[in-house]
């Protein structure tokens, strides 16, 4: 083989190897995006629970979780009765939970006091009470003008005196306490949990 042989065989081979390497270094490029990209759709996706998992865990625009104990239908009759609040107060609260009379109470804007012990009963069974002060008519007038509208299924509404608001809301396990009647509060927390919460919520029919 001649000189200019060698020489084109030698510059083949060169390129050849150029080519390989070039398609390796490509390979490998190829590789670390996609392991970039997989960490970094793990760390959105990560993101985005623990995200979810702060605010559902946090007090919020439908009220605040409240611990329950028990759910027999008979004492005793021990009752959350305080949660604080965002801005720190802690606040007499009405009953979200627990053991409760055999007999649940009536439906409906009863216009009177509510006997705590039977709207839990009430509550076991998904519904929502809203409670108010006494001789407070202004109040009154319009949790039973928002009871018409929302309808009576599942709700209860009444006066309450042992609580540090002037309104509040409860479900099974929540509470919502309100300085002033809200009524986009109060329908935010009717539609989050009326018929879905309480150990036997699928008694309430809408």
């Amino acid at each position: 083989m001649g000189m200019d042989g060698r020489k084109r065989r030698r510059e083949g081979s060169e390129r050849a190897q150029a080519s390989r390497e070039r398609r390796q270094t490509a390979k490998r490029q190829r590789q670390s995006k996609n392991i970039a990209y997989a960490i970094g759709g793990v760390f959105a996706l990560a993101t985005v629970i623990a995200i979810f998992v702060f605010f559902q865990g946090s007090g919020s625009a439908v009220g605040y979780t409240t611990t329950v104990s028990g759910a027999a239908h008979q004492g005793p009759y021990v009752y959350t009765t305080e949660v604080t609040l965002e801005d720190g107060r802690t606040v007499r609260v009405p009953p979200s939970g627990g053991n409760h009379f055999p007999n649940e109470g009536p439906y409906g804007f009863l216009g009177g006091p509510i006997t705590p012990e039977a709207a839990v009963h009430n509550l076991e069974h998904g519904a929502i009470v809203i409670w108010y002060e006494p001789n407070n008519a202004e109040v009154a007038g319009q949790v039973n003008q928002l009871v018409r509208e929302l309808g009576s299924s599942c709700l209860v509404a009444g006066e309450f005196l042992a609580m540090d608001t002037p309104v509040a809301v409860t479900a099974w396990g929540h509470v919502l306490p309100l300085d002033t009647f809200d009524t986009v509060q109060i329908r935010e927390f009717v539609d989050a949990y009326r018929g879905k919460t309480g150990p036997e919520a699928d008694i309430c029919v809408l």
